[in-house]
């Protein structure tokens, strides 16, 4: 069996996840909390595994409301069976495990990340585990984890049973602010790249800012929506890590709106901006509002 030990820092952490979950054919997410851009994370991978009709389950807590029912849906939606366990009597419930098998091989990430955005964006680290289903420690992890997928406290989680579901993830309330603040000062922002285009910025909400280019004015005739977990994510990799380029943000992060991302977080206090051959995008430290 081979056993390594992965981490945010060099970004081996959600490359062990998203391996796990690319070769499995039964996967299994058992964390304490899941957030919208966690999921986003490994949406291309669940999303092969609905379509190559794998089973993938996902068990998780609400007790702290830290997991938010957008997430459980949109897990839900890419065929996950959702279960929530809540102990109760002063118990918590807040392991990080990610399992996968396929046929007489398993794999396995166990360490410090939930499914959200720090799965990427914070300071964590996993052993990642490669073997037979049968070596002990991988078959041990299943058994643990289908123990309390059947456990008498867990019940079943769809969209509308007891937990509304909002429309979906919100900015963080600072960063909402500071991206708000810049707006009203100038509502044109310019691409980092050697060929600057024009963002025009026509609103911001707590869970959506719309930017218009010539490319959505021809498509859409006016701006395209640019979701808050895109700006979180990228905020979040941005301040742990002291920088932040298009090129993680769209090919590690998967958010493909990059550059306008880049374009507006550019602005705000504390972040100085470096248009070389990547866009780059460094945290000074000091407070956006």
């Amino acid at each position: 069996m081979q056993v390594a030990t992965v981490t945010t820092s060099d970004r081996s952490l959600l490359g062990a996840v998203r391996g796990t979950l690319a070769t499995a054919e039964d996967a299994f997410l058992c964390v304490a909390f899941v957030q919208e851009k966690g999921v986003h994370l490994v949406e291309k991978e669940l999303e092969a595994l609905r379509k190559r009709r794998g089973r993938a389950r996902l068990l998780v807590t609400t007790t702290f409301q830290t997991t938010s029912a957008p997430a459980l849906g949109m897990a839900a939606r890419l065929g996950l069976e959702v279960r929530v366990l809540n102990p109760g009597s002063g118990s918590t419930f807040h392991p990080k495990l990610y399992l996968g098998r396929n046929g007489a091989r398993a794999r396995a990430v166990i360490g410090s990340a939930n499914l959200t955005g720090g799965l990427a964006t914070n300071l964590e680290a996993a052993v990642a585990l490669d073997g037979e289903r049968k070596d002990e420690p991988l078959s041990r992890a299943w058994e643990w984890v289908e123990s309390l997928w059947t456990d008498t406290r867990v019940h079943a989680w769809y969209p509308g049973n007891g937990v509304a579901e909002p429309a979906g993830e919100e900015l963080d309330p600072e960063l909402y602010a500071a991206i708000r603040a810049e707006w009203l000062r100038n509502p044109l922002f310019h691409t980092l790249g050697p060929h600057r285009r024009r963002n025009l910025v026509t609103d911001v909400t707590p869970s959506v800012v719309y930017v218009e280019t010539a490319r959505s004015r021809s498509e859409r005739g006016g701006a395209a929506e640019i979701p808050a977990w895109m700006f979180n994510l990228a905020w979040d990799q941005l301040r742990t890590h002291g920088i932040l380029t298009n090129r993680t943000l769209l090919k590690d992060l998967r958010v493909h709106r990059s550059s306008a991302v880049c374009a507006i977080l550019a602005r705000l206090p504390g972040v100085d901006a470096d248009a070389g051959r990547y866009i780059t995008l460094r945290w000074k430290g000091r407070e956006v509002a």
